[in-house]
């Protein structure tokens, strides 16, 4: 019998792969967290080995989901349903390095999520990025809907512009 790992995982370490795939485009580094931080809700952190401006190793810590429910889709938006537990600590009016939640999506057949060969390879889906610091309260017990907009999804170029603005101290 072949043991291999559950579909829960796999989306896991794809959308790591998929971070790691933009990231080093970009030029940064992605450091997975111990377990003890992912229980606390901090999967990734991703980092500039270097400076922006004045600033040296801009940075940002992120909550990392992957999904290949087609309910997330609507006009605007990726609909996305966040444990409330996971949105209270992304909420945080003082984090010391900013956090970002990430989600990405894949197909729902796992042979769809990439495709190689010899002139390219595919991942299929994308991954789109929120920061919900500031955020109100909520009433909700177990989730909460998070909508992303369709624009932030997480390129390299996109990646380049989180950190400038980490690197000024600006919102995201």
């Amino acid at each position: 019998m072949t043991l291999s790992m559950d579909s829960n995982t796999q989306k896991e370490e794809f959308s790591y792969a998929y971070i790691r795939a933009v990231a080093s485009v970009a030029g940064y580094t992605v450091e997975n967290k111990q377990r003890a931080m992912d229980n606390a809700g901090v999967d990734v952190t991703i980092e500039v080995p270097g400076e922006i401006g004045e600033i040296l190793f801009p940075k940002f810590d992120a909550q990392v989901k992957c999904t290949s429910s087609q309910n997330v889709f609507h006009s605007n938006y990726i609909k996305f349903p966040l444990e409330v537990k996971n949105y209270h600590k992304l909420r945080h009016e003082k984090p010391l390095t900013p956090q970002l939640l990430i989600v990405v999506l894949v197909p729902t057949d796992i042979n769809g999520w990439i495709n190689i060969s010899e002139e390219k390879t595919l991942m299929k889906r994308c991954g789109y990025w929120i920061s919900l610091k500031g955020r109100p309260k909520t009433e909700n017990t177990t989730t909460i809907t998070i909508d992303i907009p369709h624009e932030n999804i997480l390129t390299p170029f996109a990646l380049s512009s989180i950190m400038s603005k980490i690197a000024r101290k600006e919102e995201l």
